[in-house]
């Protein structure tokens, strides 16, 4: 059966088309966002898993180092929960779907989702469509009870992860509710998603909102908006905060990247300044 593309204004409803189209064991092998006069639109691939396995879409290019930096270490008991937050827009949902069925990040481990964002409209839905496209379980909870019946749930997974909502510093009460949520699953890392082409000093309130989250790396998502942008990755540096991934892109899962490279510039870049500096003074 030959790559079925289908594009439209809406992600969701694309995804169950191919689905439908091809059967319930249909492969996305991307979805990227187009440009067209008519204005945004979204393309998706699907094939047949046999189609899907003779396709060419790999990761090319890429050394077998940066590569291997792109997997966490796997928990030493029970599944790695690992959850993504950050400001409304900076794309978590989709970032959330790259992680999930990137072959570089956890090809072969057992993956589940948790969704949190049931304040925005249609976010469950895309996550849902995501989640059922490939095959991964997906859990919705809405409150405590919900997240103790998702994690027993998925509690046979290599990893769980978990998407989150985007509450601007106006939404104190939903965004510690949110928080709250994340504590409770405990989990051993928080991503926090921040747009490269973000403002240092409002990174720097982001980082300081989201504290109460527990975050343990920052993640840069929309490289491909602003490619010269250096601002967050430098702000990570320089607070000693890792990060692991980036996204330059809709196309799902390949539009995301180890940040090694780009972090090692940033500090070289750092070093230099510094070095610089003192010469001079």
């Amino acid at each position: 059966m030959p790559i079925k593309t289908l594009v439209g204004p809406n992600v969701a409803l694309l995804l169950k088309q191919a689905q439908t189209a091809i059967g319930a064991d249909a492969i996305i092998l991307h979805v990227r966002r187009l440009r067209t006069a008519d204005g945004v639109q979204f393309e998706v691939a699907a094939a047949d898993p046999v189609t899907a396995a003779r396709s060419d879409l790999t990761v090319r290019g890429t050394p077998n180092r940066v590569l291997e930096a792109m997997a966490p270490a796997p928990a030493a008991s029970g599944p790695l929960v690992i959850a993504v937050v950050g400001p409304t827009g900076a794309g978590k949902t989709t970032t959330i779907a790259k992680l999930a069925t990137h072959p570089r990040v956890f090809g072969g481990w057992r993956v589940g989702l948790i969704g949190l964002d049931t304040f925005r409209i249609g976010a469950i839905e895309q996550l849902r469509t995501y989640a059922d496209i490939a095959r991964i379980p997906c859990a919705i909870a809405y409150g405590g009870e919900d997240l103790d019946q998702a994690r027993a749930r998925l509690a046979d997974r290599d990893v769980i992860l978990v998407d989150t909502p985007g509450r601007s510093a106006g939404h104190r009460l939903d965004r510690e509710f949110s928080h709250q949520l994340i504590q409770r699953l405990e989990p051993a890392e928080v991503h926090l998603a921040i747009p490269a082409g973000t403002a240092p000093h409002l990174a720097r309130a982001i980082i300081r909102d989201s504290r109460n989250a527990g975050v343990t790396h920052l993640l840069v998502t929309k490289c491909d908006e602003a490619p010269d942008e250096t601002g967050v990755l430098d702000l990570a540096v320089e607070l000693g905060l890792p990060i692991r991934w980036t996204t330059d892109g809709q196309d799902v899962p390949f539009d995301l990247a180890s940040a090694e490279e780009r972090v090692a510039a940033s500090r070289l870049s750092r070093q230099l300044g510094a070095g610089y500096r003192e010469a001079v003074a």
